[in-house]
């Protein structure tokens, strides 16, 4: 079968969401997946896995690796950006990224697709629809973003194609409906699920601290207060970028520490998921009640008080993390907070 489409991901979420979308589309044996790999290794190995998969399913997968020096880059940038040229159709992970936005520069696909890296699609779609610069909601003012302002000024003309197209499980605003393809997770569902519910309380990980919108201190302190409420009894589902440091300090309030192989909707699909999942303000409130539609368990938002916010915080990140949070508290499968936990600040 001919390749027709050429998806340019790097993330495992990015991969995912890839094959959700090969799958509806019934496009893996047309479709190229070309990795432009981390350096992070959890990130990577994770990536690897989900090559695995994509295997399975017939798509074949091109790994790069841009970022080990600026030759790598350079050459990354020449050999992909002769197959993105030629691309009838492009599906892009994450319309923010530096790298993708250079190799956007040649394309000219007849149909582009955008799928879910997480929450940033909420913000991607909102400055399309506002005509504001892109930029993601958590980065800091810097001489790098001022630098590659003429390379986002051009994605966004890309971006706001008739030809571009979204695929995702986010609650987007502002664009056409033409334009926006939701999906329910079928391919996850039906190649790991449904989990096994046992009893107690699975606390998903959070990257806020990394990103440098909470304090770190006061992240480990809400943690330890959620572990002793908890009776110390439970799992923490640690995020692909929480670095081994700070995953050892959470490890002594009791909570067995557990780092995914895959993406956390394939790993709570295939094994087993608490009853409740406490969980900050983050792209799992909106995934998780998908994956495990019709499984017994309940997410539960754990606030985040403005205490816990850095000074690097403005407006605009603060607005979206309270609609992070609104969201969550009104998704179907988000009960009250557990006992006792309704502030961890």
């Amino acid at each position: 079968m001919t390749t027709d489409t050429v998806a340019l991901v790097e993330s495992p979420a990015q991969l995912l969401h890839l094959l959700e979308w090969a799958h509806v589309e019934q496009a893996a044996e047309r479709t190229v997946a070309v990795v432009l790999a981390p350096v992070e290794e959890t990130s990577l190995a994770q990536l690897r896995q989900m090559a695995v998969y994509a295997d399975e399913e017939n798509m074949a997968v091109e790994w790069h690796y841009p970022r080990a020096s600026a030759a790598a880059r350079l050459r990354t940038l020449q050999q992909v950006s002769r197959r993105v040229a030629k691309a009838r159709r492009l599906v892009i992970g994450d319309p923010f990224s530096g790298m993708i936005q250079a190799l956007l520069l040649g394309a000219n696909p007849h149909e582009a697709v955008v799928v879910d890296d997480g929450t940033a699609t909420l913000e991607f779609a909102a400055q399309l629809s506002s005509g504001e610069p892109l930029r993601r909601w958590d980065a800091p003012p810097s001489v790098l973003e001022v630098a590659r302002a003429p390379l986002a000024r051009q994605a966004r003309k890309f971006f706001a194609s008739e030809r571009v197209r979204l695929f995702t499980v986010m609650p987007v605003a502002g664009m056409p409906p033409s334009k926006v393809r939701d999906h329910t997770y079928n391919w996850t569902r039906r190649r790991f699920g449904p989990p096994r519910v046992v009893p107690g309380v699975d606390v998903v990980g959070s990257s806020l601290a990394e990103s440098g919108v909470v304090d770190t201190a006061a992240y480990l302190d809400s943690i330890a207060k959620l572990a002793a409420r908890c009776g110390g009894q439970g799992r923490y589902f640690a995020h692909r970028k929480e670095a081994a440091e700070k995953l050892a300090q959470i490890a002594t309030t009791g909570l067995q520490v557990v780092r995914p192989e895959v993406p956390l909707e394939i790993e709570l699909s295939r094994g087993s998921v608490a009853a409740k999942l406490a969980s900050f303000p983050s792209s799992v409130g909106y995934t998780l009640p998908l994956v495990l539609a019709g499984v017994a368990t309940t997410i539960e938002l754990q606030p985040v008080p403005v205490g816990m916010l850095t000074s690097r915080v403005g407006p605009a990140a603060k607005r979206f993390l309270e609609r992070i949070g609104a969201d969550m508290r009104d998704a179907s499968m988000v009960a009250a907070p557990l006992a006792g936990v309704s502030s961890l600040g």
